[in-house]
């Protein structure tokens, strides 16, 4: 049966309507919900969801990208970068006419690379590879170290800084690098670089107040002295290095390396520009520094030549007007120049009995023998016990209840004022005061005399800007008993009234006590920084003296120490009878039982209008004008630059 195909020219036409509607999407059942209120409540309740969803979407967007855009590409940014602790150089330190004591230069350093020596796990422990162990032995071979020591020293950094080359030498011998330089293919994963270091042009020069340099401590980052401070930095451990650190010291230079996304190194190290640091001024003239420490030297070989045994010195010259310390030199000392290059060196200092390290200016303290005499003088004079015009008996010995306290001189034998007394230093005059103050009122057992000693500034620290400073002792009824365990009797205010018995004074108490006499009674300061200079700009400190006090008469005690210079009978005439700036100074000689007596000179020049205070002490250098003045004349001729015959 044959089929037949459709004609194509007929095409079947749809009706244009059905029943008179129009077609709709949905059946006939559901006509009438979609008509209804609830529909559209519905609809328009979905769009409201709908549109506040997009809204906050479009919040987010704004706020991750506008509110919070700088902290997660700051996130971003470090998850693609680490960073890296560089040490930065130290601001310089300079001298108070702009001399450089202490600036930046670059030392030689070999360090390690920590990716090809080894691996870091996953607790940030650093160990050697098989092959980086066996580099390791051979530049322990030819470094003078040992594998497990450098493995030790690379530990350590990594646990600090992780991607900070590792120093491994900090000292490296010269030899050493350019070995290293010439065969580099067997020393893979080692490299000599730079790091700043300090410079010192003037050498040794001032070691006394520059102080030492070291990595920071876990017990200093726990003190508010280093609060900031971060591990790993090279801080001050003395001197204006530690005082002043938060000036000095830039904190880490942190550079960046980029990472992939496993952490491992992916870029080149990008330092940044170091910024310019605040430049330290000091009171301190290198000139008279040099002057003040060779003068040192040269007292204790006086000293010698009169057959003594000196063990130390020091000497400080002051402003006495503001405290400025313009010389503080002290012997023996150190080289800071050894110091910054070896630690073998610093460990040494501790160990010399000789104690390099300590400030004798500041921390050693001893009995001042005769130059306490001007201090009891005023105490007496403030209390009306004595005036300038009260006569006492010199004589050869002073008799108190069968014990004899001897002079110096044992045949004189004459009436004295106080600027006499002063001037010939009569031991027995001042026994004699002190008796008199201990009879002025003997339930307060002569406390006169420790009452002033301390207005004026012994027995407790100057404040001076240095660490290491000692309070020295004046001693009280108190602590005499508690200590001695035994009275404080009118004998014990005997010996005192010449700076005897436990008495205990450093040089620099010294000069600020002479300072208060002779500029009206202000107890000022001592400070060795003067001012910070940054960016051009020099900014002073400001020093408020420790107190004012209203002092009597103090004229007669002037005169005293100026007759004592000049008068033919002074016990310094002889040294400075003929200088041609007015000095005025007392001589001291301090007994030191079994060994030589302590050599004092306390002074100040010119006598009419004091520029400078000097305290010069020479430890175990006989009588004052043995050592002592001798050294003051040479510091003088440097500050007046008079010139020596």
């Amino acid at each position: 049966m044959a089929i037949s195909t459709p004609d194509p020219r007929r095409r079947p036409k749809l009706p244009r309507t059905l029943g008179g509607r129009r077609l709709q999407p949905y059946s006939r059942a559901d006509a009438p919900y979609f008509r209804s209120p609830g529909f559209y409540v519905r609809i328009g309740g979905l769009a409201v969801v709908i549109g506040l969803a997009i809204a906050v979407l479009l919040l987010r967007a704004w706020s991750i990208q506008v509110l919070r855009g700088r902290q997660y590409a700051s996130a971003t940014h470090q998850q693609a970068y680490r960073t890296v602790n560089l040490r930065s150089p130290r601001g310089a330190i300079v001298d108070s006419r702009g001399r450089l004591l202490a600036g930046t230069t670059a030392q030689v350093v070999v360090t390690a690379d920590v990716g090809t020596l080894g691996t870091i796990d996953n607790h940030g422990v650093w160990s050697a590879s098989p092959s980086g162990w066996q580099t390791l032995k051979r530049f322990a071979a030819v470094s003078g170290t040992t594998p497990k020591e450098l493995s030790n020293r690379i530990r350590h950094s990594v646990l600090r800084s992780p991607f900070a080359p590792a120093i491994v030498l900090p000292h490296p011998r010269a030899g050493l690098t350019t070995y290293m330089q010439e065969r580099a293919a067997d020393f893979q994963g080692f490299q000599v670089l730079y790091e700043p270091n300090r410079f010192y042009p003037g050498g040794a020069l001032g070691s006394e107040f520059l102080g030492l340099l070291g990595e920071v401590s876990q017990q200093e980052l726990d003190s508010k002295a280093f609060h900031h401070a971060r591990p790993g930095e090279i801080v001050g451990q003395s001197g204006v290095e530690r005082i002043y650190d938060a000036i000095l010291n830039p904190g880490f230079n942190v550079a960046k390396v980029r990472v992939d996304s496993q952490g491992r190194i992916a870029g080149p190290l990008q330092v940044p520009n170091i910024k310019r640091l605040p430049t330290l001024q000091l009171t301190i003239d290198m000139r008279i520094q040099r002057a003040a420490e060779q003068a040192i030297r040269d007292g204790m070989a006086s000293a010698r030549q009169f057959g003594h045994s000196p063990t130390g010195g020091s000497a400080v010259v002051l402003n006495p007007w503001t405290g400025a310390v313009l010389a503080l030199a002290s012997w023996p000392t150190y080289n800071q120049v050894e110091a910054s290059k070896s630690s073998s060196y610093i460990a040494s200092l501790y160990k010399d009995p000789a104690a390099p390290t300590l400030n004798r200016a500041i921390a050693g303290v001893y009995p001042t023998g005769s130059t306490f005499k001007p201090i009891i003088a005023e105490a007496a004079l403030s209390a009306g016990i004595i005036t300038p015009s009260t006569p006492q008996l010199c004589s050869g010995s002073f008799d108190l209840g069968g014990y004899i306290f001897r002079n110096v001189e044992a045949g004189v034998y004459s009436e004295m004022t106080l600027p006499t007394a002063l001037a010939q230093s009569c031991d027995t005059w001042f026994y004699r005061l002190g008796d008199r103050i201990w009879q002025s009122n003997p339930s307060a057992k002569a406390t006169l005399i420790q009452r002033w000693a301390h207005l004026l500034g012994l027995g407790q620290q100057t404040g001076i800007d240095l660490t290491g400073e000692s309070p020295g002792n004046v001693p009280s009824p108190e602590w005499f008993l508690r200590t001695q365990h035994f009275p404080w009797t009118e004998g014990q205010t005997i010996n005192l009234s010449i700076g005897q018995g436990t008495l205990q004074a450093s040089p620099l108490q010294m000069a600020v006590a002479y300072s208060a006499l002779i500029n009206g009674g202000t107890v000022v300061r001592p400070h060795v920084a003067e001012a910070q200079i940054v960016d051009g700009v020099r900014r002073p400190f400001v020093y408020k003296p420790v107190r004012k006090l209203h002092l009597v008469d103090t004229w007669a005690i002037k005169q005293g120490l100026f007759e004592a210079a000049h008068d033919p009978a002074g016990t310094s005439a002889a040294i400075f009878g003929t200088f041609p700036i007015p000095v005025a100074g007392k001589t001291g000689t301090a007994e030191a039982p079994p060994r030589d007596d302590h050599s004092w000179y306390v002074s100040w020049a010119p006598y009419g209008h004091p520029k400078v205070v000097v305290a010069v002490m020479i430890e175990h250098g006989g009588f004052g004008a043995e050592a002592a003045a001798p050294a003051a004349k040479e510091i003088y001729q440097a500050i007046f630059h008079v010139k020596s015959k």
